[in-house]
C-alpha cells in the first residue's frame, strides 16, 4: 500500500482528508501538512514526516494543492531526493478519493492515472 502525503497551505489537507474519510472511511498511512503563513523550519518537518511514512509503507505519493507553492517546494525536495516517492499538484477532492482507492498501485502508476483521471472531473457547463 502506498502512503499520502496532502500537502497544501492553510487548513485545506485536513479538510480534504476529513471529507474523504467521511465518505471512504478512516484510512490508514496518510498524512497531511498544512502550512501556515510565517511557517519556519519546513523542510526538516516535511522531511521528517515523509521519513515516517516511508518507516509504514514502500512508497510515498504526496498531493499537493498548487505548483510553484510552497508545499510543492518543499515536497518537491523530497521527491528529488528519493526514487520511492512521488508527487501531484492541484490537490482536490476527487483527486484524494481517487488516491485512496487506487493505493494498490505503484507511486507512478498512481501518479500517471491521477494526472489523467482528475482533469476529467473539471467540467464547464
Amino acid at each position: 500500500m502506498i502512503g499520502i502525503i496532502i500537502a497544501t497551505h492553510d487548513h485545506l489537507a485536513d479538510s480534504l482528508l476529513k471529507t474523504a474519510e467521511a465518505i471512504l472511511g478512516e484510512q490508514s498511512c496518510v498524512e497531511t501538512i498544512n502550512i501556515e503563513p510565517g511557517a519556519t523550519g519546513l523542510q526538516e518537518k516535511i522531511t521528517d514526516l515523509a521519513n515516517d511514512v516511508l518507516t509504514k509503507t514502500d512508497e510515498l505519493v504526496w498531493l499537493v494543492d498548487i505548483f510553484g507553492g510552497t508545499p510543492f517546494r518543499y515536497a518537491s525536495y523530497c521527491v528529488m531526493n528519493d526514487d520511492r516517492q512521488a508527487l501531484v499538484t492541484g490537490a482536490n477532492l476527487p483527486m484524494v478519493l481517487q488516491a485512496l482507492v487506487n493505493r494498490e498501485l505503484t507511486a507512478d502508476e498512481l501518479t500517471e492515472q491521477l494526472e489523467k483521471e482528475t482533469k476529467m472531473t473539471i467540467r464547464r457547463m
